[in-house]
């Protein structure tokens, strides 16, 4: 899954470092890793973004979701503290070359081209997350598509 994984990442990256919010503060032992469902079922050709709420220093961190499962390493210099969580789709265009086999055989299913993450977890989410210095903190997140 590592090659899927860098594929989309580099998809991610590109895409992030086009917009404001992206940036590099000091480092920090803060990572996550969990999963994100639609219904019940893994998501796969999203992106979730963890976004410092007040009180909380230090940068976003948005990485890629594949067969549900995510992870955000000590490279994003996260800080211990609350984020706002939102869970998008990466771009149809993007989404489209993504393979569907990851490197150890593992398979998953993308959406249709035009499936959306409803607001309610992404523009106007209200998800939230704690995050301590120093732990792997586990996360899970169920959401729902755009109907």
């Amino acid at each position: 899954m590592t090659g899927v994984r860098s594929f989309v990442f580099a998809a991610v990256a590109a895409v992030c470092f086009t917009q404001a919010g992206c940036s590099s503060s000091d480092s920090s032992s803060v990572t996550a890793a969990g999963t994100v469902t639609v219904a019940g079922q893994p998501l796969s050709g999203a992106v979730i973004t963890l976004e410092p709420m007040s009180g909380t220093t230090g940068p976003n961190a948005s990485v890629p979701v594949l067969g549900g499962q995510f992870e955000i390493g000590p490279e994003a210099e996260l800080h211990g503290g609350q984020y706002r969580v939102r869970v998008s789709m990466i771009p149809a265009s993007i989404r489209s070359g993504i393979p569907t086999k990851s490197d150890d055989g593992t398979t998953y299913q993308l959406p249709a081209a035009d499936a959306m993450i409803d607001p309610a977890f992404d523009g106007d989410s209200k998800l939230t997350c704690d995050l301590r210095s120093g732990e792997v903190n586990p996360l899970q997140f169920d959401v729902r598509f755009l109907k």
